[in-house]
């Protein structure tokens, strides 16, 4: 980049932050020596970052701290980056195994959005939706995994934003009681199975989770014509289970825990 083009006392400001997050509480003096600018500069940096709320002056005290508001500026790559980084390899890794298109969809507002796909590489892909497709999570094999297992008022707000979109795709959400039984079922289950008589391709997902929190959904989708519902249970859910399960293991040991895998593992065998 340019020289022109950069904004120093941005890049001081984060050199600050990095600091901290590396030493801990630090004076006015101890920035100043660590980045190597002087003792008024570190002060009008540090008095900046605090008045944006990401640091704080301890009081009766010449050190600064780092707030919890530091971790708004990773909250992007955590959540999504950062799974997306472990998920990849292992998406395209059973996609080659099987044969069929799998992807990784995530929410945003009332769609699941496609993240990762094989779409691409498999000549049993008869729509080849891009990076960035969104599906109406009532119309999405991963939307109906998504919100049988998120809070109950995201759930509400999701079908709300459904039926004032006037969509004929997400007509269940004028059905309550069809939609509350599909979603239960899910849950039970632990996996979705959606084939729609407007389309050659079915789908068949299972949900992610990380700890107790629903991150998206993984869905294989395959010609109707060319799959039955036994060879689907006993042969492909317990692959995309396992898949699930791996990516959720490997995400949570780096930003959490989840139990919730060896229960559908428990379910499927009963």
């Amino acid at each position: 980049m340019d020289d022109r083009q950069e904004v120093k006392s941005l890049k001081k400001a984060l050199r600050v932050l990095k600091v901290m997050n590396q030493k801990g509480d630090a004076t006015v003096s101890d920035i100043a020596g660590a980045i190597g600018v002087p003792r008024t500069t570190a002060y009008r940096l540090l008095e900046t970052l605090a008045t944006e709320g990401y640091i704080e002056r301890q009081p009766h005290s010449p050190y600064y701290r780092l707030t919890s508001e530091v971790l708004q500026l990773a909250s992007g790559f955590q959540n999504q980056n950062l799974l997306l980084e472990i998920a990849q390899p292992l998406i395209y890794d059973l996609g080659a195994k099987i044969g069929w298109s799998v992807s990784l969809s995530t929410p945003r507002a009332a769609e699941m959005i496609t993240r990762i796909t094989t779409n691409h590489d498999t000549a049993l892909a008869l729509d080849r939706y891009m990076i960035g497709h969104g599906v109406p999570m009532l119309h999405a094999t991963t939307g109906f995994c998504y919100l049988a297992f998120c809070t109950d008022i995201e759930r509400e707000i999701v079908i709300g934003m459904a039926r004032a979109s006037g969509d004929p795709l997400q007509s269940l959400a004028h059905h309550r009681e069809k939609l509350d039984s599909a979603l239960q079922r899910v849950r039970t289950r632990g996996f979705c199975n959606l084939e729609f008589a407007q389309y050659r391709e079915g789908n068949v997902g299972v949900p992610l989770i990380a700890g107790e929190r629903p991150l998206g959904g993984i869905v294989m989708r395959y010609i109707k014509s060319a799959m039955t519902g036994q060879r689907l249970l006993n042969e492909y859910i317990p692959q995309l289970t396992a898949l699930s399960s791996q990516i959720s293991e490997q995400y949570s040991a780096r930003t959490g825990g989840s139990k919730w895998h060896a229960e559908i593992r428990t379910n499927l065998r009963n």
